[in-house]
């Protein structure tokens, strides 16, 4: 095991973008919000940095940031995935703050970053039908590496996660009929009542436990990757190529998905990722964030609102749009939004309130 130095590629989707002021009943307020623990490193530095309200971000996994959200725990939520059920009783909005790609990580004894693996095997390896790294169906993509003749550890989130549907959704759509289904739920994504494997409820505690592990394998986000004293995959994407994840790959793919119009109040305001589809260059597995905040409804009697804790929600998602991420991505292994995504996420943050 060894600390290596990653240098991130900054996005090329960085718009610069206007931190426009703050209505003056916004000011001073002090605004809780959970969720996310793939976008904690972003949402951390983002809260560190931002100066006109107090803000607290708790990791706690994205399916408890939801249902937090939706109780009327927090004042917002961030999640890498939108509602299926419990949705809030009052009016809210979804916003896409930043994106990233998941990397896919291991501590396979002697074995540096650039493995490369396909989305059979990922699917192989977490459903156990691949349990050793010198696996042909690894060696055949990887024939100059040296591959330790070890068993695979396969570690991954037990809580509900995003990032685990993500994955699992990746799987589910370029491998039909292997028994893969969108959740957020490990048990249910794999189709197996006990998963292979050891689970751990965030993306903090996956990063703890595989650097204990020696011939681990497991997924989180980029920012933690970069970081953390293990190996970094190339995942195969559609165009047929071995691609690392870098913010620049994830924005290309990213910049190629489609903007959902006219959905239901759980899908306004999202994107539609296609993980099947063919972009040169672009990491195959790359997601976006997704702020839940108040939705202020106009009246005939009620045309703004005046509510100064819903309003600094609002503001602090614009900072982090506009200013922060734009700044702080290619440091921490996000991607910022670009061109139409940077303009919708805008427009969806004027409804809060």
């Amino acid at each position: 095991m060894f600390k290596k130095i990653v240098s991130v590629v900054a996005s090329a989707a960085v718009v610069a973008g206007v931190l426009l002021a703050a209505p003056a009943q916004a000011a001073g307020q002090s605004i809780n919000g959970s969720g996310s623990s793939f976008a904690n490193n972003a949402m951390q530095a983002c809260v560190a940095a931002y100066s006109t309200n107090e803000v607290t971000y708790t990791s706690t996994g994205s399916g408890t940031g939801r249902s937090q959200f939706a109780a009327g725990t927090t004042k917002f939520g961030a999640s890498d995935s939108v509602y299926k059920s419990g949705y809030p009783t009052v009016n809210y909005t979804t916003v896409p703050l930043f994106g990233g790609p998941v990397a896919f990580v291991y501590t396979a004894a002697g074995v540096s970053d650039g493995l490369n693996l396909t989305a059979q095997n990922i699917s192989d390896i977490f459903r156990g039908e691949i349990t050793r790294w010198d696996d042909s169906r690894i060696k055949a993509n990887n024939t100059k590496i040296k591959l330790p003749k070890k068993t695979i550890k396969v570690l991954y989130r037990s809580g509900s996660s995003g990032t685990s549907e993500n994955i699992s959704d990746y799987l589910a759509q370029n491998l039909p009929g292997q028994g893969w289904t969108k959740s957020g739920t490990w048990a249910t994504a794999t189709g197996m009542t006990t998963p292979k494997g050891t689970g751990f409820p965030t993306s903090g505690d996956l990063v703890t436990a595989i650097e204990d592990s020696l011939n681990a394998f497991s997924y989180f986000d980029l920012s933690d990757a970069n970081t953390a004293d293990v190996s970094i995959a190339k995942l195969k994407n559609a165009a047929g190529a071995f691609v690392a994840p870098t913010a620049s790959a994830a924005a290309k793919f990213l910049n190629a998905q489609t903007w959902v119009t006219n959905g239901t109040d759980a899908t306004n305001g999202t994107v539609t990722i296609d993980f099947t589809k063919s972009v040169s260059g672009a990491y195959q597995l790359s997601i976006l964030v997704y702020g839940l905040a108040p939705r202020f409804v106009p009246t005939a009697t009620n045309k703004v609102s005046t509510d100064a804790v819903k309003l600094a929600v609002g503001d602090f998602f614009k900072y982090v749009v506009s200013s922060c991420i734009p700044a702080k991505a290619a440091s921490l292994g996000y991607v910022p939004l670009g061109g139409k995504l940077k303009t919708n996420a805008l427009n969806q943050i004027k409804l809060i309130g």
